[in-house]
């Protein structure tokens, strides 16, 4: 596949990440904050969300793999999901006013299901289009280094400059360009987009995929290792405003110049990081950075300037850089292993699980940041300077100590990841075979020629 259809596959991250970021980072402080809503109501409003992932993520995703049409399993799924998606996310940010507490909880919830779920439909089949139109460690280095590189060019557009937009358009104005590029660079992507008509296998029945996935341990100590992965992803961008204001007792658009410089290097270090994984594999990559983000993240819980805040956040972009590029390079590994046991694709259900997992990271995120707040007395103030002190001792934690040890629980799952070294190289042969035999005879292979491992 040339350069120009990689890089528009690539294009989808940014339908992914700008949304998502823009969400995770900025509904917390736009309805607690800005409208008074309460801390509790709205745990509990994440609570019931993340039920609702656990329900459709998967079963989507096995919807997903056992969907036939001429035009794919994919998409199609994701040519009719993106606009209603687009739509849900502007949503969130247009409540209605002069609505009860008890009314604003309703229009929350029914909104982020909404949003929740044609994100799923979308960005499910998106990612499971990955494995199969890039099938060698080479290729999917590269291609998810542009992914990611795109990727975090979105969450820097939701993270840092969502508080720009809104300060020239208000919240309204902000919903509809984020959900305008997600529509467009969702559909770009489409352009490099491959599939095969002709899935090899048999779809699981229901039960069997699901537990086929849930024994699979190479999948198991992933999905645990990327959970508290992305908990402090998410958890780290939703306390930055408060930690801006509070802390560092700037204002909401200069939040934007402390989480800039974090994926600015995380950008620039994603070519070193792919050729990272191309020598030294992809366990051994996630490793180094769980390691070195860690490590890195500790300096913020002492930080008093702007300055000082700028440059913490730059250094830990280098780590986050790696740990953004190999989630789905593992996960796509994880998929030729099964496809050699199962004899069948099964992206779609492994991607929901794993998108499951890890959604889990936003009720976890939610309710650390609640228990936090609680204990330490936070309530919102109008002069910054009148925060309670625990409270502000409260937000350095959030960003240092509790968001290290979190990654530290990460690192202990990642080290008993088995797939890696001669095992995988024994994958990615059987794999090479499985396809040139898929080649030459224009149909699935039958499964006696599948070896299994």
């Amino acid at each position: 596949m040339n350069f120009w259809k990689k890089l528009a596959y690539s294009f989808g991250s940014m339908g992914a990440g700008l949304p998502e970021n823009a969400f995770t980072a900025w509904a917390l402080y736009l309805y607690v904050d800005k409208l008074g809503f309460p801390q509790q109501l709205f745990a509990t409003a994440m609570l019931i969300y993340t039920i609702w992932n656990c329900i459709n993520d998967p079963l989507f995703g096995y919807w997903s793999d056992r969907t036939h049409t001429r035009w794919g399993r994919r998409i199609p799924y994701i040519v009719l999901g993106t606009l209603p998606l687009a739509l849900a996310f502007y949503l969130i940010w247009v409540p209605p006013t002069g609505i009860s507490t008890s009314a604003l909880f309703w229009y929350y919830l029914a909104v982020i299901f909404a949003y929740d779920g044609f994100y799923t439909i979308v960005i499910i089949n998106w990612t499971s289009l990955y494995p199969e139109t890039f099938s060698t460690t080479s290729d999917r280095s590269t291609v998810n280094a542009w992914r990611q590189a795109i990727g975090i060019l979105g969450a820097m557009a939701g993270l840092a400059a969502t508080p720009l937009i809104v300060a020239k358009l208000g919240w309204r104005g902000m919903g509809i360009i984020f959900g305008a590029i997600t529509a467009i660079s969702i559909f770009v992507s489409l352009l490099g987009s491959k599939e095969n008509l002709h899935a090899p296998g048999e779809p699981l029945p229901l039960g069997p995929a699901i537990k086929n996935t849930l024994a699979n341990k190479s999948f198991l100590t992933f999905v645990m290792f990327n959970l508290f992965v992305n908990s402090v992803i998410v958890l780290v961008p939703q306390v930055i405003p408060f930690f801006a204001k509070y802390v560092l007792l700037i204002s909401d658009s200069q939040s934007s110049l402390i989480m800039a410089p974090i994926f600015i290097v995380a950008i620039i270090t994603q070519i070193f990081w792919s050729k990272v994984v191309i020598r030294k594999g992809v366990r051994t990559t996630a490793i180094i950075a769980c390691i070195l983000f860690g490590l890195t993240l500790l300096p913020l819980g002492l930080v008093r300037t702007m300055p000082q805040a700028i440059t913490c956040f730059a250094i830990v972009g280098i780590g986050l850089g790696a740990l953004l590029l190999v989630g789905d390079i593992m996960v796509a590994d994880i998929c030729d292993e099964d496809y050699l046991k199962t004899h069948t694709r099964r992206e779609g259900m492994f991607y929901g699980v794993n998108a499951l997992i890890i959604r889990m990271s936003v009720a976890i995120s939610a309710g650390t940041i609640s228990f936090v707040q609680t204990i330490t007395k936070y309530k919102p103030v109008a002069d910054p300077t009148l925060m309670a002190p625990t409270a502000v001792i409260g937000f350095r934690f959030l960003v240092s100590v509790v968001p290290a040890a979190l990654i530290g629980v990460g690192l202990i799952f990642v080290f008993f990841y088995p797939l890696y070294g001669k095992r995988l190289e024994r994958v990615k042969e059987k794999c090479t075979l499985a396809a040139q035999l898929n080649t030459a005879a224009d149909t699935p292979i039958p499964q006696q020629e599948v070896i299994i491992l």
